[in-house]
Protein backbone atom coordinates (compact mmCIF):
# COMPACT_ATOMS: atom_id res chain seq x y z
CA UNK A 1 0.00 0.00 0.00
CA UNK A 2 1.26 3.50 -0.85
CA UNK A 3 1.96 5.53 2.29
CA UNK A 4 -0.24 8.61 2.60
CA UNK A 5 -0.04 9.22 6.31
CA UNK A 6 2.59 10.91 8.45
CA UNK A 7 3.29 9.96 12.08
CA UNK A 8 5.02 12.51 14.31
CA UNK A 9 6.04 11.62 17.87
CA UNK A 10 7.11 14.20 20.45
CA UNK A 11 8.81 13.13 23.67
CA UNK A 12 10.01 15.05 26.70
CA UNK A 13 9.58 15.86 30.36
CA UNK A 14 6.13 16.31 31.83
CA UNK A 15 5.68 20.08 32.13
CA UNK A 16 7.67 20.94 28.97
CA UNK A 17 4.57 21.34 26.84
CA UNK A 18 4.80 18.03 24.98
CA UNK A 19 1.05 17.40 25.11
CA UNK A 20 0.23 21.01 24.18
CA UNK A 21 2.49 20.83 21.13
CA UNK A 22 0.84 17.60 20.02
CA UNK A 23 -2.63 19.04 20.56
CA UNK A 24 -1.75 22.06 18.44
CA UNK A 25 -0.48 19.89 15.57
CA UNK A 26 -3.53 17.61 15.61
CA UNK A 27 -5.97 20.54 15.76
CA UNK A 28 -4.19 22.33 12.91
CA UNK A 29 -4.30 19.22 10.71
CA UNK A 30 -8.00 18.73 11.47
CA UNK A 31 -8.75 22.34 10.50
CA UNK A 32 -6.84 21.71 7.27
CA UNK A 33 -9.35 18.98 6.38
CA UNK A 34 -7.13 16.00 7.24
CA UNK A 35 -7.91 12.92 9.31
CA UNK A 36 -6.21 12.74 12.71
CA UNK A 37 -5.62 9.98 15.27
CA UNK A 38 -3.51 10.71 18.34
CA UNK A 39 -1.97 8.66 21.11
CA UNK A 40 -0.40 9.99 24.28
CA UNK A 41 1.15 8.51 27.38
CA UNK A 42 2.35 10.24 30.52
CA UNK A 43 3.35 9.34 34.10
CA UNK A 44 1.02 9.20 37.07
CA UNK A 45 3.00 11.95 38.83
CA UNK A 46 1.57 15.47 38.72
CA UNK A 47 4.75 16.88 37.14
CA UNK A 48 7.88 15.35 35.67
CA UNK A 49 8.64 11.99 34.13
CA UNK A 50 8.64 10.91 30.50
CA UNK A 51 5.72 12.15 28.45
CA UNK A 52 4.94 11.24 24.82
CA UNK A 53 2.43 12.46 22.23
CA UNK A 54 2.00 10.86 18.80
CA UNK A 55 0.01 12.39 15.94
CA UNK A 56 -0.98 10.38 12.89
CA UNK A 57 -2.48 12.45 10.07
CA UNK A 58 -3.63 11.52 6.57
CA UNK A 59 -6.04 12.63 3.84
CA UNK A 60 -7.71 9.22 4.31
CA UNK A 61 -9.29 7.79 7.43
CA UNK A 62 -6.89 6.35 10.02
CA UNK A 63 -8.00 3.77 12.57
CA UNK A 64 -5.11 3.65 15.05
CA UNK A 65 -1.86 5.24 16.14
CA UNK A 66 0.21 3.30 13.60
CA UNK A 67 3.22 0.99 13.88
CA UNK A 68 5.89 3.50 14.78
CA UNK A 69 6.81 7.09 14.02
CA UNK A 70 8.19 8.60 10.83
CA UNK A 71 9.42 11.68 12.67
CA UNK A 72 10.58 11.79 16.29
CA UNK A 73 11.15 15.08 18.11
CA UNK A 74 13.09 14.72 21.40
CA UNK A 75 12.86 17.56 23.92
CA UNK A 76 15.44 15.97 26.24
CA UNK A 77 17.87 13.11 26.78
CA UNK A 78 15.35 10.84 28.51
CA UNK A 79 13.02 11.00 25.52
CA UNK A 80 15.95 10.11 23.26
CA UNK A 81 16.90 7.14 25.43
CA UNK A 82 13.29 5.90 25.50
CA UNK A 83 12.98 5.99 21.70
CA UNK A 84 16.44 5.57 20.18
CA UNK A 85 15.82 1.86 19.49
CA UNK A 86 12.95 2.95 17.22
CA UNK A 87 15.16 5.24 15.13
CA UNK A 88 15.46 3.02 12.06
CA UNK A 89 16.79 3.74 8.57
CA UNK A 90 14.41 6.08 6.79
CA UNK A 91 13.10 7.76 9.95
CA UNK A 92 13.72 11.39 10.92
CA UNK A 93 15.07 12.63 14.25
CA UNK A 94 14.57 16.22 15.41
CA UNK A 95 16.37 16.97 18.66
CA UNK A 96 17.23 19.72 21.11
CA UNK A 97 20.72 20.78 20.17
CA UNK A 98 23.14 22.34 20.42
CA UNK A 99 22.50 23.52 23.95
CA UNK A 100 20.31 20.63 25.07
CA UNK A 101 21.02 18.11 27.82
CA UNK A 102 22.29 15.32 25.55
CA UNK A 103 24.43 14.58 22.49
CA UNK A 104 22.72 11.83 20.51
CA UNK A 105 24.34 9.19 18.37
CA UNK A 106 22.64 9.27 14.99
CA UNK A 107 22.05 5.74 13.64
CA UNK A 108 23.00 5.04 10.05
CA UNK A 109 20.18 5.84 7.64
CA UNK A 110 18.41 8.22 10.05
CA UNK A 111 18.02 11.85 9.04
CA UNK A 112 18.77 14.22 11.94
CA UNK A 113 17.84 17.87 12.35
CA UNK A 114 19.27 19.69 15.39
CA UNK A 115 17.10 22.54 16.66
CA UNK A 116 18.40 24.57 19.64
CA UNK A 117 15.06 24.55 21.46
CA UNK A 118 16.34 25.13 24.99
CA UNK A 119 18.91 27.78 23.96
CA UNK A 120 16.34 29.68 21.90
CA UNK A 121 13.82 29.57 24.73
CA UNK A 122 16.48 30.88 27.11
CA UNK A 123 17.32 33.68 24.68
CA UNK A 124 13.62 34.57 24.68
CA UNK A 125 13.76 34.68 28.49
CA UNK A 126 11.14 31.93 28.89
CA UNK A 127 11.88 28.23 29.31
CA UNK A 128 8.17 27.58 28.78
CA UNK A 129 8.45 28.68 25.16
CA UNK A 130 10.54 25.60 24.28
CA UNK A 131 7.52 23.77 22.86
CA UNK A 132 6.59 26.79 20.69
CA UNK A 133 10.11 26.85 19.25
CA UNK A 134 9.86 23.13 18.49
CA UNK A 135 6.43 23.61 16.95
CA UNK A 136 7.70 26.31 14.59
CA UNK A 137 10.61 24.12 13.48
CA UNK A 138 8.38 21.10 12.89
CA UNK A 139 5.96 23.26 10.91
CA UNK A 140 8.74 24.46 8.61
CA UNK A 141 10.31 21.03 8.15
CA UNK A 142 7.19 18.94 7.58
CA UNK A 143 4.60 21.22 5.99
CA UNK A 144 2.38 21.46 9.08
CA UNK A 145 -0.02 24.08 7.78
CA UNK A 146 1.10 27.40 9.21
CA UNK A 147 -2.22 29.12 8.64
CA UNK A 148 -4.35 26.69 10.62
CA UNK A 149 -1.58 26.22 13.19
CA UNK A 150 -1.51 29.93 13.93
CA UNK A 151 -5.32 29.95 14.09
CA UNK A 152 -5.15 27.26 16.77
CA UNK A 153 -2.45 29.13 18.71
CA UNK A 154 -4.43 32.34 18.52
CA UNK A 155 -7.59 30.65 19.80
CA UNK A 156 -5.58 29.19 22.68
CA UNK A 157 -3.60 32.22 23.80
CA UNK A 158 -5.76 35.24 22.96
CA UNK A 159 -7.83 34.55 26.09
CA UNK A 160 -4.68 35.22 28.12
CA UNK A 161 -4.06 38.61 26.59
CA UNK A 162 -2.38 40.16 23.58
CA UNK A 163 1.10 40.06 25.14
CA UNK A 164 0.94 36.31 25.83
CA UNK A 165 -0.38 35.63 22.33
CA UNK A 166 2.30 37.72 20.63
CA UNK A 167 5.07 36.16 22.73
CA UNK A 168 4.04 32.62 21.77
CA UNK A 169 3.65 33.51 18.11
CA UNK A 170 7.10 35.10 18.30
CA UNK A 171 8.61 31.91 19.76
CA UNK A 172 6.87 29.93 17.02
CA UNK A 173 8.35 32.19 14.36
CA UNK A 174 11.85 31.83 15.85
CA UNK A 175 11.49 28.06 15.62
CA UNK A 176 10.21 28.34 12.07
CA UNK A 177 13.34 30.30 11.08
CA UNK A 178 15.53 27.60 12.62
CA UNK A 179 13.71 24.92 10.63
CA UNK A 180 13.92 26.90 7.38
CA UNK A 181 17.67 27.39 7.86
CA UNK A 182 18.26 23.63 7.65
CA UNK A 183 18.62 21.73 4.39
CA UNK A 184 15.71 19.28 4.21
CA UNK A 185 16.82 15.90 2.85
CA UNK A 186 13.86 13.67 3.76
CA UNK A 187 10.55 13.39 1.91
CA UNK A 188 8.14 13.46 4.87
CA UNK A 189 5.46 16.11 4.82
CA UNK A 190 1.92 16.57 6.07
CA UNK A 191 -0.54 16.19 3.19
CA UNK A 192 -1.80 19.35 1.54
CA UNK A 193 -4.86 20.99 3.03
CA UNK A 194 -8.27 20.24 1.56
CA UNK A 195 -11.72 21.65 2.11
CA UNK A 196 -12.66 20.51 5.60
CA UNK A 197 -15.79 18.45 6.10
CA UNK A 198 -18.21 19.18 8.92
CA UNK A 199 -16.03 17.53 11.53
CA UNK A 200 -14.90 18.03 15.10
CA UNK A 201 -11.72 16.86 16.83
CA UNK A 202 -12.43 15.46 20.26
CA UNK A 203 -11.05 12.91 22.73
CA UNK A 204 -12.70 9.65 23.75
CA UNK A 205 -13.53 10.97 27.22
CA UNK A 206 -15.00 14.19 25.88
CA UNK A 207 -17.00 12.16 23.37
CA UNK A 208 -18.50 10.03 26.16
CA UNK A 209 -19.49 13.26 27.89
CA UNK A 210 -21.02 14.56 24.66
CA UNK A 211 -22.90 11.27 24.26
CA UNK A 212 -24.33 11.71 27.75
CA UNK A 213 -25.70 15.14 26.80
CA UNK A 214 -27.03 13.95 23.43
CA UNK A 215 -28.55 10.88 25.12
CA UNK A 216 -30.72 13.00 27.38
CA UNK A 217 -28.81 12.53 30.64
CA UNK A 218 -30.47 14.41 33.47
CA UNK A 219 -28.16 13.47 36.34
CA UNK A 220 -24.45 12.66 36.55
CA UNK A 221 -22.46 11.89 39.69
CA UNK A 222 -18.82 10.85 39.79
CA UNK A 223 -15.69 10.83 41.89
CA UNK A 224 -12.50 11.93 40.04
CA UNK A 225 -10.34 9.01 38.92
CA UNK A 226 -7.71 8.65 36.20
CA UNK A 227 -8.33 8.10 33.32
CA UNK A 228 -12.09 8.86 33.48
CA UNK A 229 -12.21 12.32 35.05
CA UNK A 230 -12.50 14.22 31.76
CA UNK A 231 -15.89 12.59 31.11
CA UNK A 232 -17.21 14.35 34.21
CA UNK A 233 -15.44 17.60 33.29
CA UNK A 234 -17.19 17.70 29.92
CA UNK A 235 -20.57 16.89 31.44
CA UNK A 236 -20.04 19.49 34.17
CA UNK A 237 -19.55 22.16 31.54
CA UNK A 238 -22.57 21.28 29.44
CA UNK A 239 -25.28 19.54 31.50
CA UNK A 240 -26.44 22.78 33.16
CA UNK A 241 -27.42 24.02 29.69
CA UNK A 242 -29.95 21.17 29.55
CA UNK A 243 -31.19 21.84 33.11
CA UNK A 244 -29.50 18.62 34.24
CA UNK A 245 -27.51 18.14 37.44
CA UNK A 246 -23.92 17.08 38.13
CA UNK A 247 -22.52 16.21 41.55
CA UNK A 248 -18.96 15.38 42.56
CA UNK A 249 -19.39 12.70 45.20
CA UNK A 250 -17.06 12.04 48.12
CA UNK A 251 -16.16 8.60 46.73
CA UNK A 252 -17.18 6.06 44.10
CA UNK A 253 -19.69 4.29 46.34
CA UNK A 254 -21.49 7.56 47.02
CA UNK A 255 -21.54 8.41 43.32
CA UNK A 256 -23.24 5.18 42.24
CA UNK A 257 -25.66 5.48 45.18
CA UNK A 258 -26.60 8.98 44.02
CA UNK A 259 -27.07 7.73 40.47
CA UNK A 260 -29.37 4.98 41.76
CA UNK A 261 -31.38 7.48 43.78
CA UNK A 262 -31.75 9.91 40.90
CA UNK A 263 -32.77 7.10 38.57
CA UNK A 264 -35.34 5.86 41.09
CA UNK A 265 -36.68 9.42 41.14
CA UNK A 266 -37.23 9.23 37.37
CA UNK A 267 -34.07 10.84 36.00
CA UNK A 268 -31.89 9.40 33.25
CA UNK A 269 -28.65 8.96 35.22
CA UNK A 270 -25.06 7.83 34.82
CA UNK A 271 -21.55 7.86 36.23
CA UNK A 272 -18.02 7.35 34.92
CA UNK A 273 -15.12 5.62 36.65
CA UNK A 274 -12.18 3.27 36.15
CA UNK A 275 -11.40 -0.24 37.40
CA UNK A 276 -10.88 0.55 41.11
CA UNK A 277 -14.11 2.54 41.16
CA UNK A 278 -16.01 -0.20 39.36
CA UNK A 279 -14.87 -2.65 42.03
CA UNK A 280 -16.23 -0.39 44.77
CA UNK A 281 -19.53 0.03 42.91
CA UNK A 282 -20.23 -3.69 42.54
CA UNK A 283 -22.60 -3.99 45.52
CA UNK A 284 -24.81 -1.12 44.36
CA UNK A 285 -24.81 -2.46 40.81
CA UNK A 286 -26.38 -5.54 42.40
CA UNK A 287 -28.96 -3.22 43.98
CA UNK A 288 -29.71 -1.88 40.49
CA UNK A 289 -30.19 -5.43 39.24
CA UNK A 290 -32.46 -6.51 42.10
CA UNK A 291 -34.54 -3.32 42.22
CA UNK A 292 -34.60 -3.12 38.39
CA UNK A 293 -33.49 0.51 38.51
CA UNK A 294 -31.79 1.81 35.33
CA UNK A 295 -28.10 2.68 35.84
CA UNK A 296 -25.52 3.51 33.17
CA UNK A 297 -21.81 3.36 33.97
CA UNK A 298 -18.82 4.26 31.77
CA UNK A 299 -15.68 2.33 32.79
CA UNK A 300 -12.48 3.79 31.33
CA UNK A 301 -10.13 0.86 31.85
CA UNK A 302 -6.55 1.23 33.08
CA UNK A 303 -3.72 -1.07 34.09
CA UNK A 304 -4.52 -2.95 37.30
CA UNK A 305 -5.02 -4.46 39.78
CA UNK A 306 -5.11 -2.03 42.73
CA UNK A 307 -3.63 1.36 41.83
CA UNK A 308 -1.77 -0.45 39.07
CA UNK A 309 -0.82 1.81 36.16
CA UNK A 310 -3.30 4.70 36.33
CA UNK A 311 -2.22 6.40 33.10
CA UNK A 312 -1.52 3.30 31.00
CA UNK A 313 -3.61 1.41 28.48
CA UNK A 314 -5.30 -1.89 29.24
CA UNK A 315 -8.56 -3.71 28.52
CA UNK A 316 -8.70 -5.96 31.54
CA UNK A 317 -12.05 -5.16 33.19
CA UNK A 318 -14.15 -7.55 31.12
CA UNK A 319 -14.34 -10.13 33.92
CA UNK A 320 -15.51 -7.65 36.55
CA UNK A 321 -17.83 -5.87 34.13
CA UNK A 322 -19.67 -9.08 33.24
CA UNK A 323 -19.54 -11.00 36.53
CA UNK A 324 -18.53 -8.37 39.09
CA UNK A 325 -21.30 -8.84 41.59
CA UNK A 326 -22.43 -11.28 44.26
CA UNK A 327 -25.27 -13.61 43.43
CA UNK A 328 -26.65 -13.96 39.92
CA UNK A 329 -26.46 -10.38 38.66
CA UNK A 330 -27.44 -9.99 35.01
CA UNK A 331 -26.37 -6.79 33.27
CA UNK A 332 -25.54 -5.47 29.81
CA UNK A 333 -21.89 -4.83 28.88
CA UNK A 334 -20.71 -3.04 25.73
CA UNK A 335 -17.37 -1.73 24.49
CA UNK A 336 -16.34 1.11 22.18
CA UNK A 337 -13.94 1.04 19.26
CA UNK A 338 -13.21 4.71 18.65
CA UNK A 339 -14.19 8.29 19.47
CA UNK A 340 -17.28 8.19 17.26
CA UNK A 341 -18.42 5.08 19.16
CA UNK A 342 -17.93 6.92 22.45
CA UNK A 343 -20.71 9.30 21.46
CA UNK A 344 -23.07 6.86 19.78
CA UNK A 345 -22.73 4.01 22.27
CA UNK A 346 -23.08 6.29 25.29
CA UNK A 347 -26.45 7.30 23.87
CA UNK A 348 -27.25 3.64 23.19
CA UNK A 349 -26.15 2.59 26.67
CA UNK A 350 -28.38 5.18 28.34
CA UNK A 351 -31.27 3.96 26.19
CA UNK A 352 -30.65 0.28 26.98
CA UNK A 353 -30.52 0.99 30.71
CA UNK A 354 -33.88 2.75 30.49
CA UNK A 355 -35.44 0.09 28.28
CA UNK A 356 -34.27 -2.97 30.25
CA UNK A 357 -34.23 -1.39 33.73
CA UNK A 358 -30.83 -2.81 34.65
CA UNK A 359 -27.16 -1.84 34.95
CA UNK A 360 -25.44 -1.14 31.64
CA UNK A 361 -21.64 -0.86 31.58
CA UNK A 362 -19.76 0.71 28.67
CA UNK A 363 -16.06 -0.19 28.47
CA UNK A 364 -13.62 2.37 27.12
CA UNK A 365 -9.86 2.39 27.87
CA UNK A 366 -6.96 4.61 28.79
CA UNK A 367 -5.64 4.86 25.24
CA UNK A 368 -8.96 5.89 23.76
CA UNK A 369 -9.75 8.17 26.71
CA UNK A 370 -7.03 10.66 25.74
CA UNK A 371 -6.85 9.90 22.03
CA UNK A 372 -8.23 12.68 19.84
CA UNK A 373 -9.75 11.88 16.47
CA UNK A 374 -11.55 13.77 13.72
CA UNK A 375 -15.16 12.61 13.46
CA UNK A 376 -18.29 13.90 11.70
CA UNK A 377 -19.99 16.56 13.80
CA UNK A 378 -22.88 14.78 15.55
CA UNK A 379 -26.41 16.00 14.83
CA UNK A 380 -28.73 15.84 17.86
CA UNK A 381 -31.73 15.06 15.67
CA UNK A 382 -30.07 11.81 14.53
CA UNK A 383 -30.16 10.28 18.01
CA UNK A 384 -33.16 8.39 19.33
CA UNK A 385 -33.95 9.00 22.99
CA UNK A 386 -35.56 6.00 24.71
CA UNK A 387 -37.49 6.48 27.91
CA UNK A 388 -38.45 3.89 30.49
CA UNK A 389 -41.79 2.07 30.45
CA UNK A 390 -44.14 3.98 32.76
CA UNK A 391 -47.33 2.86 34.49
CA UNK A 392 -50.46 4.10 32.72
CA UNK A 393 -52.36 4.57 35.98
CA UNK A 394 -54.85 1.79 35.23
CA UNK A 395 -55.52 -1.12 37.56
CA UNK A 396 -53.30 -2.15 40.44
CA UNK A 397 -49.69 -0.96 40.26
CA UNK A 398 -47.25 -3.85 40.57
CA UNK A 399 -43.68 -2.63 40.37
CA UNK A 400 -42.34 -6.08 39.45
CA UNK A 401 -45.32 -7.27 37.45
CA UNK A 402 -44.72 -10.39 35.35
CA UNK A 403 -45.20 -9.21 31.77
CA UNK A 404 -44.81 -10.79 28.35
CA UNK A 405 -41.46 -9.06 27.74
CA UNK A 406 -40.43 -9.39 31.42
CA UNK A 407 -40.14 -5.58 31.71
CA UNK A 408 -42.44 -4.02 34.31
CA UNK A 409 -43.87 -0.48 34.26
CA UNK A 410 -42.18 2.02 36.56
CA UNK A 411 -43.65 5.03 38.36
CA UNK A 412 -41.98 8.13 39.73
CA UNK A 413 -42.17 8.62 43.49
CA UNK A 414 -45.33 10.46 44.43
CA UNK A 415 -47.42 9.05 41.58
CA UNK A 416 -50.93 8.52 43.03
CA UNK A 417 -51.68 4.82 43.46
CA UNK A 418 -48.10 3.73 42.73
CA UNK A 419 -46.84 3.28 46.28
CA UNK A 420 -44.51 0.31 46.62
CA UNK A 421 -41.56 -0.96 48.64
CA UNK A 422 -38.20 -0.18 47.04
CA UNK A 423 -35.69 -2.64 48.42
CA UNK A 424 -32.71 -4.79 47.57
CA UNK A 425 -34.48 -7.78 49.10
CA UNK A 426 -36.01 -10.44 46.92
CA UNK A 427 -39.70 -9.67 46.43
CA UNK A 428 -42.99 -10.55 44.79
CA UNK A 429 -44.70 -8.64 41.98
CA UNK A 430 -45.83 -5.86 44.32
CA UNK A 431 -42.38 -5.40 45.85
CA UNK A 432 -43.19 -7.04 49.19
CA UNK A 433 -40.09 -8.91 50.45
CA UNK A 434 -40.14 -12.66 49.82
CA UNK A 435 -37.30 -14.98 50.76
CA UNK A 436 -37.64 -17.99 48.53
CA UNK A 437 -39.97 -20.42 46.83
CA UNK A 438 -42.13 -19.53 43.86
CA UNK A 439 -41.64 -15.76 44.01
CA UNK A 440 -37.87 -16.14 43.98
CA UNK A 441 -37.96 -18.36 40.90
CA UNK A 442 -40.39 -16.10 39.06
CA UNK A 443 -38.43 -12.91 39.77
CA UNK A 444 -34.94 -14.24 39.02
CA UNK A 445 -36.23 -15.74 35.77
CA UNK A 446 -37.77 -12.36 34.95
CA UNK A 447 -34.51 -10.50 35.54
CA UNK A 448 -32.54 -12.83 33.28
CA UNK A 449 -35.16 -13.43 30.61
CA UNK A 450 -35.82 -9.76 29.95
CA UNK A 451 -32.31 -9.54 28.50
CA UNK A 452 -33.06 -12.19 25.87
CA UNK A 453 -33.92 -9.49 23.31
CA UNK A 454 -30.82 -7.32 23.89
CA UNK A 455 -28.95 -8.87 20.96
CA UNK A 456 -31.84 -8.05 18.62
CA UNK A 457 -31.89 -4.47 19.96
CA UNK A 458 -28.23 -3.91 18.98
CA UNK A 459 -26.55 -3.76 15.59
CA UNK A 460 -25.26 -7.12 14.29
CA UNK A 461 -21.56 -7.69 14.89
CA UNK A 462 -19.49 -6.38 11.99
CA UNK A 463 -17.63 -8.88 9.83
CA UNK A 464 -14.62 -7.40 8.01
CA UNK A 465 -13.94 -9.44 4.88
CA UNK A 466 -15.73 -11.94 2.64
CA UNK A 467 -15.60 -15.67 2.05
CA UNK A 468 -13.63 -18.27 3.93
CA UNK A 469 -10.42 -17.38 5.74
CA UNK A 470 -7.31 -19.11 7.03
CA UNK A 471 -7.41 -16.84 10.09
CA UNK A 472 -10.33 -14.96 11.57
CA UNK A 473 -9.42 -12.25 14.08
CA UNK A 474 -11.86 -11.38 16.87
CA UNK A 475 -11.13 -8.06 18.55
CA UNK A 476 -12.89 -5.78 20.98
CA UNK A 477 -12.49 -2.23 22.23
CA UNK A 478 -9.94 0.13 20.70
CA UNK A 479 -7.94 -2.90 19.50
CA UNK A 480 -10.49 -3.12 16.65
CA UNK A 481 -8.92 -0.13 14.88
CA UNK A 482 -5.55 -1.89 14.84
CA UNK A 483 -7.11 -5.07 13.44
CA UNK A 484 -8.89 -3.14 10.67
CA UNK A 485 -5.60 -1.87 9.31
CA UNK A 486 -3.83 -5.21 9.75
CA UNK A 487 -6.63 -7.07 7.93
CA UNK A 488 -6.58 -4.53 5.08
CA UNK A 489 -2.81 -4.93 4.67
CA UNK A 490 -2.95 -8.72 4.65
CA UNK A 491 -5.91 -8.95 2.28
CA UNK A 492 -4.11 -6.55 -0.08
CA UNK A 493 -1.22 -9.03 -0.03
CA UNK A 494 -3.56 -11.88 -0.95
CA UNK A 495 -3.86 -13.50 2.46
CA UNK A 496 -7.17 -15.04 3.46
CA UNK A 497 -7.91 -13.09 6.63
CA UNK A 498 -11.06 -11.50 8.05
CA UNK A 499 -12.12 -9.69 11.20
CA UNK A 500 -15.03 -9.90 13.65
CA UNK A 501 -15.66 -6.89 15.90
CA UNK A 502 -18.16 -7.42 18.74
CA UNK A 503 -19.33 -4.37 20.65
CA UNK A 504 -22.11 -6.07 22.60
CA UNK A 505 -19.95 -8.02 25.03
CA UNK A 506 -22.75 -9.36 27.26
CA UNK A 507 -25.21 -10.98 26.78
CA UNK A 508 -22.85 -12.62 24.33
CA UNK A 509 -24.25 -12.95 20.77
CA UNK A 510 -23.20 -16.60 20.59
CA UNK A 511 -24.83 -17.45 17.26
CA UNK A 512 -22.94 -14.59 15.56
CA UNK A 513 -19.62 -15.83 16.95
CA UNK A 514 -20.38 -19.38 15.79
CA UNK A 515 -21.39 -18.27 12.30
CA UNK A 516 -18.16 -16.29 11.89
CA UNK A 517 -15.96 -19.11 13.20
CA UNK A 518 -17.45 -21.57 10.70
CA UNK A 519 -15.87 -19.54 7.88
CA UNK A 520 -12.36 -19.58 9.42
CA UNK A 521 -9.78 -22.32 9.93
CA UNK A 522 -8.24 -20.59 12.96
CA UNK A 523 -9.53 -17.91 15.32
CA UNK A 524 -7.07 -15.40 16.80
CA UNK A 525 -8.09 -13.16 19.74
CA UNK A 526 -5.66 -10.30 20.49
CA UNK A 527 -6.43 -8.25 23.62
CA UNK A 528 -4.57 -6.03 26.04
CA UNK A 529 -4.78 -8.07 29.24
CA UNK A 530 -2.78 -10.92 30.73
CA UNK A 531 -5.47 -13.60 30.96
CA UNK A 532 -7.06 -13.35 27.53
CA UNK A 533 -10.41 -12.39 29.02
CA UNK A 534 -12.55 -12.35 25.85
CA UNK A 535 -10.89 -15.59 24.71
CA UNK A 536 -11.96 -17.08 28.06
CA UNK A 537 -15.61 -16.17 27.46
CA UNK A 538 -15.47 -17.44 23.88
CA UNK A 539 -14.26 -20.83 25.13
CA UNK A 540 -16.87 -20.99 27.89
CA UNK A 541 -19.90 -19.78 25.92
CA UNK A 542 -19.28 -21.18 22.40
CA UNK A 543 -17.76 -24.23 20.74
CA UNK A 544 -14.86 -22.10 19.43
CA UNK A 545 -11.32 -22.83 20.62
CA UNK A 546 -9.46 -19.61 19.82
CA UNK A 547 -5.75 -18.84 19.87
CA UNK A 548 -5.33 -16.20 22.56
CA UNK A 549 -2.85 -13.36 21.96
CA UNK A 550 -2.68 -11.27 25.15
CA UNK A 551 -0.25 -8.43 25.90
CA UNK A 552 -0.05 -6.37 29.09
CA UNK A 553 2.80 -3.85 28.97
CA UNK A 554 0.60 -0.75 29.16
CA UNK A 555 0.60 -0.01 25.43
CA UNK A 556 -1.83 -0.93 22.63
CA UNK A 557 -1.12 -3.33 19.77
CA UNK A 558 0.34 -2.07 16.51
CA UNK A 559 -0.84 -3.34 13.11
CA UNK A 560 2.54 -4.96 12.39
CA UNK A 561 2.27 -7.06 15.57
CA UNK A 562 -1.05 -8.47 14.33
CA UNK A 563 0.28 -9.08 10.81
CA UNK A 564 3.30 -10.94 12.17
CA UNK A 565 1.25 -13.17 14.52
CA UNK A 566 -1.32 -13.93 11.84
CA UNK A 567 1.34 -14.94 9.33
CA UNK A 568 2.81 -17.29 11.94
CA UNK A 569 -0.57 -18.98 12.27
CA UNK A 570 -1.05 -19.26 8.51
Amino acid sequence: MAKKDLIIRIGGEGGEGVVSAGDFISAACARAGLEVYTFKTFPAEIKGGYCMYQVRTSPDRVYNQGDTFDVFCAFNGEAYEMNKHLLIPGSVFVYDGPGGDFEPEIPEGVTAYPIPMTKTAQDLKSKRSKNMVALGALSALFNIHEGTLKEVLTDKFKKKGEDILNFNLGAFNEGKKLGQALTKVDEFRVADAKDPDDVIIISGNEACGMGAILGGAEFFSAYPITPATEVAKFVAEHIPKTTGTLLQAEDEIASIAQVLGASYAGKKSLTATSGPGLALMSELLGMSTMSETPVFLIDVQRGGPSTGMPTKHEQSDLFIAIHGGHGDSPRIVMSVEDVKDCIEMTVEGLNLAEKYQCPVILLSDGSLAFSTQTIPAPKPENFEIVKRKLWDGKGEFKRYELTEDNISPMADPGTPGAQHIATGLEHNESGTPRYGGKDRVLQINKRFNKLSTVEASCKPTEVDGDGDADVGIIAWGSTIGVIREAVARMRADGLKVKGFYPKLMWPMPVSQYEAFAKTCKTILVPEVNYQGQLAHFIRSETTIKPVSYPISEGLPFTPSMIVERTKELI
